[in-house]
Order: structure tokens, then sequence, then C-alpha cells
């Protein structure tokens, strides 16, 4: 790692706690951009410096970042899809300078114009796997239990539909029961699209989780956590289904023992093996 001041652009959840950690250990100074209303405060007190900002203030973020000397960054933490519609009267211009310039309106290329805008002021977005490379899904089953034949052929249904939805940047999960697709993930994300799909099916759901075939590194990786587990187990998920290499499971030990205690199994998929059968 060449940069020794890294920023954070933060969004929810554990991932950009487990980012700063990682970086810091490894001898760079982290600045964060805290996304108001998302970022979990108790990141605050972890990282080197801090500043709260709202999704939109682009430009409010560069000259932050400039500040504190940062020349690359992580995007990390969840954002909802749907922000660029709810949200998007409240950009500021630098920013929507930036989504203009986008080939289409897809999210890799939306998040792909604000990382070239970021580059043109010498900050480079960087993969945001880069300080995780242990925590990506290895191709196997991670957990105790297996999937039993049910889910096994349900993971197969969910691979076929989740490939074909990632080509067109719909989402990257599939809920199926039974070999049937019940719901696909589209803006509203994951944890939403679970409870639908057990608002319509109940339990005994599998859940296929995948990268775009054209998956920018830089942002958008998906992530398991212990929240999302806990949202498996409200909606009676019994099984999980991760693209292995690009999924990354934060705070491991825990999701395996919360794995085990729910009966859930968790496997780590090959998608190129599987394309190829």
């Amino acid at each position: 790692m060449a940069a020794k001041r890294l920023g954070i652009i933060a969004g929810a959840g554990r991932f950009p706690l487990h980012i700063a950690t990682q970086a810091q250990q490894q001898g760079c100074h982290v600045s964060v951009a805290a996304l108001k209303g998302w970022a979990d405060v108790s990141l605050f007190d972890s990282v080197d410096a801090v500043q709260e900002l709202s999704i939109g203030q682009f430009g409010a973020l560069i000259a932050w970042f400039k500040e504190q000397q940062v020349d690359a960054a992580i995007m990390a933490g969840k954002v909802t899809k749907e922000v660029l519609f709810a949200q998007k009267d409240t950009f500021d211009p630098q920013l929507l300078q930036a989504l203009a310039s986008a080939k289409d309106a897809s999210v890799n290329a939306l998040l792909g114009a604000v990382a070239q805008s970021l580059m043109q002021q010498g900050i480079q977005l960087l993969d945001s796997s880069l300080f995780l490379q242990s925590a990506l899904a290895p191709a196997e089953v991670i957990t105790d239990r297996a999937p039993n034949t049910q889910e096994q052929q349900d993971i197969q249904v969910g691979l076929q539909a989740a490939r074909a939805l990632a080509t067109l940047d719909v989402g990257q999960t599939v809920i199926v029961r039974q070999g049937v697709v019940v719901a696909v993930e589209a803006l509203e994300g994951t944890d939403a699209a679970i409870r639908r799909a057990h608002a319509l099916a109940k339990d005994h759901l599998v859940v296929v989780k995948t990268a775009s075939p054209t998956q920018d590194r830089r942002f958008d990786l998906p992530c398991i956590g212990t929240d999302t587990l806990k949202v498996f187990h409200e909606c009676g998920v019994t099984c999980l289904a991760v693209e292995a290499g690009s999924t990354l499971l934060l705070d491991k030990d825990q999701i395996l023992k919360q794995a085990q205690s729910q009966g859930l199994s968790i496997v780590g998929v090959d998608i190129t093996a599987t394309a190829t059968q």
C-alpha cells in the first residue's frame, strides 16, 4: 500500500471500521468522510480524523480530503441505491457534473464517473477489498452444515437468475424457494428484498448473492455481516450462497457462530466454474 494517508467514504455497517483498523495496522493515517445518517458513529473514535457530510456534498468531501492530504480513498459501507432518486435534488454542482459524465445510469457507470472526478483531484479510489483479502469468501462450504438437496437445487436456480440480473445491473441478490425465484434485489437493497420474499413465501428461503460480471471492485462489492444474518433469521432464510473471491464476510468468526446457532448453511461458489458446467 503506497498511500500513507487514506480516506474512507463511510456508509452504514462495520465495513468502514474493518478497513480503518487494517489500514492503521499497516501504518496509514485514516481520515473518514462519514455520510450523515448512514455511517456508524462508533467509527469516529477509531480513526485519526473524521468529518460528517451529507450525501451529495461532493465538493466538501474533496475539500476535506485535500485538507487531510489524502491521495487514496476507499468507498465502504451500505448506502441504498434509492438515494439516487430520493436525494438527487440535494446534490451539489460538483456531484451533478460528475454524474452527468457517466455513460449510462447504471450504478457502476455513475460511481465510475465519481471515481474519475476524484482522480482528477489527485485522489485515487482503491479496490474496496484491498485491506480485507482474508475476509473474501472461499469457494467451499463455509459453515458446518452443507446445503441439503433442495437448497443445492435452489442455489443453481438462483445463480442462473443472479447472473442474468447482474448483467443488467438490476441487483446482486436473488431469493429462491423450492425452485421458484420469489424476489430479486433492485433499488431497495438486500435486506428489504429478503423481507419482501418472506412476506410472499414465509420460510425455507435460499439467498444467492453475486457480483456483476463487470464488477468494479472499487465499489458495491457484495458484503455479509452479522446484521445480515439477523435479517436471515427473522425471515426464514436457511441457506446463503455467495460468490467466492468477490464477497466479503465481515467478522467471520461471529458469522460462523451465529450461522451455527441459526442452522444456516453458507457456501462460497466459484461462479466461473459453475458458468461452464
